[in-house]
């Protein structure tokens, strides 16, 4: 059974990391479609439903975020062929998330 891998950057690094050159369009395309369905008042339940309403947008804002920064991850661990969670080797990972 495989174990359920979660991200390793935390949310300030990685939103860092949005705005550098080096980071792939799709992930940052993925933020932008959770923030654009939040702000945008065509929803699966509308906010006028008062706070049943925002709940669907919490939860897209959480999966699609969560989901975005795991392809971070993967994609950066895949660039430098070093794991993430290895600070003395993985130069480029910590440049990207640290700067």
């Amino acid at each position: 059974m495989k174990a359920n891998k979660t991200s390793k950057t935390t949310l300030g690094k990685f939103v860092k990391a949005l705005f550098k050159k080096e980071t792939p369009l799709y992930i940052k395309g993925m933020v932008g479609v959770a923030l654009a369905y939040t702000i945008f008042p065509v929803d699966v339940l509308p906010d006028i439903f008062g706070p049943l309403g925002f709940v669907d947008d919490a939860a897209v804002i959480g999966v699609l975020t969560t989901v975005a920064m795991t392809l971070f991850d993967n994609f950066y661990e895949k660039q430098t062929g070093v794991s993430k969670v290895d600070p003395q080797h993985n130069i480029k990972y910590a440049e990207v998330v640290n700067d």
